[in-house]
C-alpha cells in the first residue's frame, strides 16, 4: 500500500486526498492539514511548533484573530504516525506538502 500512496501523490492533490480517507491510511495513522497558510508553514519547516497539537493550536488561534482570510495561496500538508520504541511515544511525520492555488 506505501507504493499506492506513492503513486495517489505522484497524481496530485485530489487523489492524495482521496486516498488519505481510505481504511488503510487512517488506520496507519496518516492525515492531513488543510488551509495552511505560509506563516503556519514557515513555523513548521523552522520546527517552531514542535507537535501536531501546537500546529492545530496556532492554526486555530489564527482563525480566532484573523478569521477565515482569502488565502491567494494554501498548502495542505500530509502527514503520518510512527511509534516510536525507544521513547514509547508517538511521532508525527510531514510526508508532502502541496500547494493549493
Amino acid at each position: 500500500m506505501w507504493a499506492d500512496w506513492q503513486n495517489a501523490k505522484g497524481k496530485g492533490l485530489k487523489y492524495a486526498q482521496d486516498f488519505i480517507r481510505n481504511s488503510w491510511a487512517t488506520d496507519s495513522g496518516f492525515g492531513l492539514i488543510q488551509q495552511v497558510d505560509q506563516n503556519l508553514l514557515n513555523k513548521i519547516l523552522k520546527g517552531e511548533l514542535k507537535s501536531f497539537n501546537e500546529i492545530k493550536t496556532f492554526q486555530q488561534e489564527e482563525i480566532v484573530k484573523n478569521g477565515y482570510p482569502q488565502l491567494s495561496v494554501s498548502y495542505t500538508v500530509f502527514y503520518y504516525t510512527l511509534f516510536d520504541k525507544e521513547r514509547k511515544t508517538n511521532l508525527i511525520l510531514i510526508d508532502s506538502i502541496f500547494i493549493n492555488s
